[in-house]
């Protein structure tokens, strides 16, 4: 490498050749590169050429500045290795090296690269910085569902809840939907009709039906309601749900549309008892 000069951009990857022409004996060349400026980015040592004179020695080093200036390169310690045990060594020249920025002509104006690169070897020290990002998306997940649900218990809270009876009207008709019945899945259709209609005594006539027995539920509602037929057609209902669900019992074609009756009874008659309740006491008709 002679002493010379050249212009290159910050990052520019800049190829220098060290070109040695020994003697023979002479096996190769160790090339001494010294600190400065530059990052060394590449080493290339190329095959020898040999001939009766003796051998010539390339190789080829690349280096990168990453920060704008005006620097010099070299000298490069060249050291031969000899075949045998005598060494000798030489060295280049300097190369005088400009280095401009990529955005613009004024190299003030540009900070040096390499400091917005420069990171610690060891990547464990990012994470405080991941662990503090995790937790503030956590964090905002949390507030997101927070913020909904207060939304929804206020839309809730808004609208009136619907009355018993029209709550259980409105489960049997989503019950029938699934068709059940037609499929053959009895099990899942008696506790799915059980548990709407306990939920109804519950409202209705104020125990807690959905925590009781059959037995405890049965006499919950002969001790609340005076008609005999609302009491009897509740108690066939849990009754043959405890067969299907316990003893797997395979209920009767015809049993479907008598409990449909059954149902529908519950529910004209408490709409019965409401709208006379309501003109008794001169209030509009509820939803």
């Amino acid at each position: 490498m002679s002493a010379s000069s050249a212009t290159a951009t910050i990052g520019e990857p800049i190829e220098l050749r060290v070109v040695v022409r020994a003697e023979p004996g002479v096996a190769g060349i160790r090339v001494t590169v010294p600190a400065g400026a530059y990052d060394v980015v590449g080493r290339n040592a190329r095959p020898a050429v040999g001939s009766a004179a003796g051998s010539t020695f390339e190789e080829v080093i690349t280096i990168a500045f990453f920060q704008t200036g005006d620097f010099t390169v070299g000298p490069f310690q060249i050291e031969l290795l000899p075949r045998r045990e005598d060494s000798a060594s030489e060295s280049t020249g300097q190369l005088a090296i400009r280095v401009r920025s990529l955005l613009g002509e004024n190299d003030k104006d540009i900070k040096p690269l390499k400091e917005l690169l420069a990171m610690r070897g060891d990547p464990r020290h990012l994470l405080p910085y991941a662990a503090a990002l995790l937790l503030a998306l956590l964090l905002g997940a949390v507030a997101l569902l927070l913020r909904r649900r207060l939304k929804r218990k206020k839309e809730l809270a808004a609208e009136p809840p619907l009355l018993p009876e029209l709550e259980l009207e409105r489960g049997i008709r989503e019950l029938r939907g699934k068709n059940l019945w037609q499929a053959g899945e009895f099990r899942p259709f008696f506790i799915t009709l059980s548990g709407l209609l306990k939920h109804f005594l519950e409202r209705a006539y104020g125990f807690n039906a959905e925590e009781c027995t059959t037995a405890e539920t049965v006499a919950g509602i002969r001790s609340r309601e005076a008609d005999t037929g609302v009491v009897a057609g509740l108690e066939g209902i849990f009754t043959l749900a405890d067969l299907v669900k316990f003893a797997r019992l395979v209920p009767e074609a015809e049993a479907e549309s008598n409990i449909w009756k059954q149902v529908d009874s519950l529910v004209a008659e408490h709409r019965k008892r409401r709208r006379l309740a309501e003109e008794a006491a001169h209030v509009p008709p509820g939803r």
